[in-house]
């Protein structure tokens, strides 16, 4: 009887003991510990809350353990993650992938390189291009309206598709969030091979012949910067390479290939990891590599500024490292006549700044020298730390955030002259001389910009025309937004006329923007490009009337069982081959409208 207090006691506390730690690790209290200061009351990117809860969980859980949030999870076991991933979306982790493919009843045999109806890396071209002729497709003004779904792949595990594919002699080539590369049939979408990267592939792969060792090769970059080429009709790794050494360089570009070099442009998710308090800031340094397309090995490497050094403490006592930052997110785009390759920048994550930040640089394709550099913004230096709104220890002094993200245009006018352009999140769109150092030959705005907008992923041209996606999602300086497309004479730099973004989004809150965020593409006499309200659109070339549009956020059944619906359509843009027309249908990345669908249209 007397040693009953003392079991009650301790039944008591081990029970507040065991209330308490449920309590701290219920998927509530972690979100109020890690993530409610952000997305309670969130500005710029930062999504809500309540769009939180449109996640896959396993999306949001690979957020936390290896994409834009690792810094801010480090501290959260995988069990953390997982209730947390649970309590912000309401569904399920799902710990076993689930698809289940098709298996092509043929294997892959020699493919034509040169077809017509190909559609290879990014742009199409060396010169990022982003255009389909009528030798390629049959896809036209009096008949895009008669597309129809021949099939749709559900990207499994993800609340985004933004893997842009390659097709080649009828081949389909795309990456996942999963790391799964794979090959699959344009007709049927049957599956040919899986390769599994190990982190999130989103560059477009390119397919080219790699005359050494005497293989058509598939090139393709992951989030952690590795850089593979794999066998086109087996899927198998025949080298792989890890470009930059810095924990946090990632590849979103897709490498430009010449002449057996693949150079590689290098970006870096520590603009996120600096939204840590803690993170000590910064060490990343933007660079290109070039690699022997035949062996993978690294024939030179050029950072565009100095290695950081310590130049002062912050607010709560860790070093300033400086300079940093200026990742190239967008593909390489490539000058045969000069040999050389042309990037574009964004801001420092640091002060002081680089020269090399928001600029387009040319680099000697040779030697990795940079040839010239052009400056569009100067002295601008953001970090995710500077999304708030309060001080935060890594942004003391935030800068606009006006990247060069886009792909540089390299065009040939009717005059024969040679001519980049290059558009910023600020709005701006210039016209450089490549044979004077880059010199400005025009600049026009063509919208207020910020963060979120401006030319933010990709233009198209065609003659002597250039078609500019404009976003201005997020307020920026005092201007109107001009979401919507541009078309700009690329002789003298005139606006040739505007087509304002219809809007679909009737008071949908900030989940939905009328924005033209997303890469655009060319046809003979069309430019299709999506919108973040999951809208496609078909402008005429010439007067930029929309003559067809198509609601991409209905739910779509699967070649490969995994559910699948729309939303946002942002990062990349229509990939037209044939009769067939490729579009990725979903970006739940800023608060936008979440969805994970690759969507295979053909004419009847």
């Amino acid at each position: 009887m007397g040693r009953r207090p003392s079991i009650l006691i301790f039944c008591a506390s081990w029970l507040l003991a065991a209330l308490a730690f449920a309590q701290e690790n219920s998927g509530e209290a972690l979100y109020q510990q890690y993530c409610s200061s952000c997305h309670n009351d969130p500005v710029d990117r930062a999504p809500s809350r309540l769009a939180l809860s449109d996640y896959n969980p396993n999306a949001i859980v690979h957020a936390l353990s290896a994409g834009i949030m690792r810094t801010q999870a480090a501290a959260l076991t995988e069990d953390q993650r997982i209730l947390l991933a649970e309590y912000l979306s309401g569904g399920s982790y799902n710990r076993d992938r689930v698809e289940q493919f098709t298996a092509c009843s043929d294997s892959i045999g020699e493919l034509d390189l040169n077809k017509a109806s190909n559609w290879n890396g990014w742009g199409n071209d060396l010169g990022s291009q982003r255009y389909q002729s009528s030798a390629g497709t049959g896809i036209n003004k009096d008949n895009i309206a008669e597309l129809e779904i021949a099939w749709s792949l559900g990207v499994e595990g993800a609340s985004a598709a933004r893997a842009q594919p390659a097709v080649i002699d009828g081949i389909v080539i795309m990456g996942s969030p999963s790391g799964q590369v794979y090959a699959l049939n344009l007709e049927s979408g049957c599956h040919y091979w899986t390769y599994a990267a190990i982190s999130e592939v989103r560059a477009a792969p390119t397919v080219v012949h790699a005359e050494g060792i005497d293989k058509t090769v598939v090139i393709v970059a992951d989030q952690s910067n590795r850089v593979y080429a794999l066998d086109i009709q087996s899927g198998e790794k025949i080298w792989h390479a890890d470009p930059d050494a810095n924990p946090w360089a990632v590849s979103t570009g897709a490498p430009a290939i010449h002449d057996g070099k693949v150079f590689v442009p290098i970006s870096s998710m520590e603009v996120a990891g600096a939204g840590n308090p803690q993170h000590v800031c910064c060490t990343f340094r933007g660079n290109v590599a070039a690699l022997d397309l035949n062996s993978g090995e690294k024939l030179w490497q050029t950072y565009i500024m100095p290695e950081a050094t310590e130049v002062g403490k912050n607010s709560v006592g860790n070093a300033i490292l400086a300079p940093s930052g200026a990742p190239i997110w967008g593909s390489a785009t490539f000058d045969v006549e000069r040999n050389r390759v042309y990037v574009g920048s964004g801001q420092n994550y640091s002060r002081p700044t680089s020269d090399t930040s928001d600029s387009v640089i040319a680099f000697d394709a040779d030697t990795g020298n940079m040839d010239w550099v052009y400056q569009s913004t100067a002295n601008d230096a953001f970090t995710m730390g500077c999304s708030g709104r309060v001080e935060h220890p890594n942004c003391p002094d935030p800068g606009p955030d006006l990247d060069i993200g886009a792909p540089i245009l390299l065009a040939t006018l009717s005059s024969g002259q040679d001519i980049l352009i290059a558009g910023t999140k600020g709005g701006v769109v210039f016209g450089l001389d490549p044979e004077k150092d880059g010199a400005v030959l025009w600049q026009v705005r063509v919208g207020r910009g910020s963060p979120l907008g401006g030319v933010h992923w990709g233009m198209t041209f065609l003659g002597d025309t250039v078609y500019v996606p404009v976003s201005d999602r997020i307020p920026g300086g005092t201007a109107p937004a001009q979401p919507g497309l541009h078309a700009i004479d690329m002789k003298t730099g005139e606006v040739l006329w505007y087509a304002q973004a219809p809007d679909h989004c009737d008071g949908g809150g900030f989940s939905c923007s009328n924005a033209y965020s997303g890469a655009a593409t060319a046809l003979d006499d069309l430019v299709v490009l999506g919108a973040l309200n999951g809208y496609l659109f078909a402008h005429d070339k010439n007067t930029g009337e929309v003559i067809w549009e198509l609601d991409t956020k209905v739910s779509y059944e699967t070649a490969n069982n995994v559910p699948a619906s729309g939303g946002a359509i942002d990062a990349t843009g229509p990939v037209f081959s044939g009769h067939y027309m490729l579009l990725n249908s979903g970006y739940a990345a800023f608060g936008q409208l979440a969805g994970n669908a690759l969507i295979v249209y053909k004419l009847p």
